[in-house]
């Protein structure tokens, strides 16, 4: 009998790229029994993952209803536990107290750490100021205790600072869907000038919005694709910034959800002059390794980024794109200008982009996680 593995989450849904497409999907392949339980998932099977129904009415409403928020995790562990499994594989940590019941019971527990969730929990601006240091010193507490009891997979390597056990099974790009022998011509420039750079995934304004529209303007002939999930609130907060530009700047997801692969259908339908990762300076995200930098690079398209130290150290060395100051809106501008007037620059980037893409893979971070299984 194959080994059953039971991925749960409280508040992912189940397209989530790194727990459906990456770790649910790849284990199937593997031969494992996978089964996946998310607060929207139903009773289907999708890419030899199992997934299963939580709650008998509209998950579309789940997030509206607080009684629904709290019963979760009981609910999510409770079909956990009647479908025998081998393995918990679960990836919030809201469910670090069940599972840590669940330990004592006898079951075997993984938790997955996806964020650096002590940090950013400082920057949620929804939460008081008083009580963000008391949630942050409380997670930062339960998910030490959560690491000395159980395996612990880290999405980032710079987690084992805080979590020196853990396995790191980094989030690197599954695309499989390519560009057939991608060509690079004619370019980034079309016959009337015009260019496009892109920015995929959630869209906020702590990842950069403000900053690539402050980049647009500085330009011409150049449009703005946002492809991603964008929340009402922060649209609106954009409005003033997108006076005057609204013919070049393209929202794709603005309340709504974008699937991924639509944004891999995105990826794939031009010569993107650019894509864009350059956040504002912030202690949360300057030693993370972001997908996208390793989606676009699958794709041929050159990467205009932050430049944080670490981030730095990872790129320079590939020469897959320009690093900028953040807080310095004439260095966007510039990176954009020299890419569009120098094609040579322009297709040595992408080129680079395309070899360098292959040690990026999910291939080799999926057997680190297939391997922690067998060995559990």
């Amino acid at each position: 009998m194959p080994m059953r593995i039971v991925h749960i989450s409280s508040v992912h849904p189940w397209k989530d790229p790194r727990i459906f497409f990456k770790q649910c999907s790849s284990l199937a392949q593997k031969g494992f029994d996978v089964h996946l339980l998310t607060p929207d998932s139903l009773n289907e099977k999708r890419n030899g993952v199992q997934l299963h129904r939580v709650w008998d009415y509209d998950p579309a409403k789940l997030k509206k209803s607080i009684l629904a928020k709290l019963l979760r995790p009981a609910k999510l562990f409770k079909i956990a536990r009647n479908l025998k499994p081998d393995v918990i594989h679960f990836h919030d940590p809201e469910l670090i107290p069940w599972a840590l019941i669940h330990r004592v019971l006898g079951y075997t527990t993984v938790y997955d750490i996806h964020e650096d969730n002590k940090t950013i929990i400082r920057y949620r601006n929804y939460i008081p100021d008083p009580f963000k240091w008391l949630l942050s010193l409380l997670i930062g507490w339960i998910e030490g205790l959560a690491h000395l009891v159980m395996p612990t997979v880290l999405a980032e390597a710079y987690y084992q600072r805080r979590f020196p056990k853990g396995i790191i099974v980094a989030n690197y790009q599954n695309i499989t869907v390519k560009k057939d022998g991608i060509s690079l011509e004619p370019g980034p420039v079309n016959a009337e000038g015009e260019s496009h750079v892109l920015y995929t995934g959630n869209i906020e304004i702590e990842r950069g919005v403000l900053k690539y529209m402050e980049g647009i303007r500085g330009t011409s002939n150049l449009h703005l694709h946002l492809i991603g999930r964008t929340y009402q609130h922060t649209f609106d907060k954009t409005v003033d910034a997108q006076k005057g530009l609204e013919d070049r700047i393209h929202w794709e997801g603005v309340a709504s959800y974008v699937p991924y692969s639509r944004i891999l259908e995105r990826y794939n339908e031009r010569n993107w002059l650019a894509g864009l990762v350059v956040f504002p300076y912030s202690d949360h995200y300057k030693d993370k390794h972001p997908t996208k930098f390793f989606e676009y690079m699958a794709f041929g398209i050159p990467v205009i980024y932050t430049d944080f130290s670490e981030w730095k150290n990872l790129l320079d060395p590939l020469e897959v794109g320009i690093a900028v100051d953040p807080d310095k809106p004439k260095e966007l501008v510039s990176a954009l200008d020299r890419l569009k007037e120098d094609k040579f620059l322009w297709k040595t980037y992408a080129k680079n982009a395309l070899h360098h893409s292959k040690q990026f893979s999910w291939d080799y971070e999926a057997s680190k996680l297939t391997n922690l299984y067998n060995e559990l």
